[in-house]
């Protein structure tokens, strides 16, 4: 009868483990969302980074535990020239590395902040 109940409480044991992985394991397939902090981080880094730009937001995927892709959309100031847009871009991507050496990847897209938002309403529906 123990016999019984060990092999009975053991299965539990392993269907609670296996259910656990198997929900970790979807969420990082299927891309989650890095914490809210590192993109709250990310978008302060931007912006004390140089006056002429805005944040407008940030867009991550968690690929590994301790791996995040971002995504930044920046909104330059018009007077800029392309020489000082790429040593915005290089600084900031130099204090992300920094500040968070989990953001494996970051790309920078110029952009208006509605495009920005018409862009996250239409993949999330927001």
């Amino acid at each position: 009868m123990f016999d019984g109940i060990a092999s009975i409480l053991i299965g539990v044991v392993l269907a609670t483990n296996a259910s656990l992985l198997a929900r970790e394991s979807k969420s990082l397939l299927i891309g989650e969302r890095a914490d809210q902090k590192l993109s709250d981080s990310l978008q302060h880094i931007a912006g004390q980074a140089y006056p002429d730009l805005d944040a407008n937001g940030v867009l991550t995927v968690q690929l590994a535990p301790n791996q995040i892709l971002a995504a930044l959309s920046l909104e330059f100031a018009d007077n800029l020239r392309a020489p000082e847009i790429e040593a915005s871009v290089m600084e900031i991507e130099r204090q992300v590395r920094v500040a968070r050496p989990e953001v494996v990847t970051l790309f920078i897209k110029p952009q208006t902040a509605a495009v920005f938002r018409e862009t996250v309403r239409r993949r999330f529906g927001k």
